[in-house]
């Protein structure tokens, strides 16, 4: 499949890299065990990494990663609109969410920081790529990145085309999140890894990339791009 037609995350960012987006810092959201950590380093080998996650269980891995990637650190914590504690519950070995009431053998109280309280603790230097794996929690975080936001070339985030249970329905599904990250400077750019329900085949969820909406590659509106221009 040629790049201009693949929907695969590698083929994603390979169109990302050819934008030169800078990322200093790479802020990952709902990390879970920072698998991903070495596909993105290839294409910022140089940028620093925290990741976040409320499950301890993913702490040695972590530890792992920072011996292999210099620069890394991780934080035990939820992401949220401001410090505070919370509940989580996991949903399976990879992932969880915050809950009101948490019935699992596995809920636990969690701290809650906003990411600009972290960027402040952790002195991550700018550009931000935010990458958010939230389960429908992302206006609460996005809230509590004001400062960051302003300082952020890239965002990835995972949205759903379905209002989600375990959130009472208040997660952005895919199109109220491009509206929303319109009205904080972003444009959806691109999209990775789209997930059909089975069943009934319907798009369950999608990766949804963005950029600031002053990025160059806004400024024409012709499908057909000189190629010999830089981006």
């Amino acid at each position: 499949m040629s790049l201009e037609n693949s929907a695969r995350i590698t083929d994603a960012f390979t169109r990302i890299a050819h934008k030169n987006i800078p990322a200093g810092s790479f802020i990952n959201i709902g990390s879970g065990r920072g698998d991903d950590l070495n596909f993105f380093k290839n294409f910022w080998p140089k940028m620093r990494t925290l990741l976040i996650d409320m499950d301890p269980r993913f702490v040695d891995g972590w530890k792992r990663l920072a011996k292999e990637f210099p620069g890394t650190e991780h934080i035990v914590c939820g992401a949220a609109a401001e410090d505070g504690e919370g509940q989580f519950e996991k949903s399976n070995d990879v992932g969880g969410a915050i809950s009101k009431a948490p019935k699992g053998a596995d809920a636990h109280t969690v701290q809650l920081r906003s990411v600009d309280s972290l960027v402040k603790e952790f002195a991550l230097p700018p550009p931000y790529f935010l990458k958010f794996d939230t389960h429908g929690v992302e206006l609460e975080i996005l809230e509590g990145a004001k400062e960051t936001l302003a300082q952020t070339s890239l965002i990835m985030t995972e949205a759903y085309n379905f209002k989600l249970d375990f959130v009472d329905g208040k997660n952005l599904t895919f199109d109220e999140m491009c509206q929303h990250m319109r009205t904080l400077g972003f444009r959806c750019v691109d999209l990775c890894e789209p997930l059909y329900r089975p069943g009934d085949l319907a798009l369950w969820q999608v990766h949804l990339i963005f950029i600031r909406d002053d990025h160059r590659a806004f400024l024409s509106n012709s499908y057909l791009w000189d190629t010999k221009k830089k981006i």
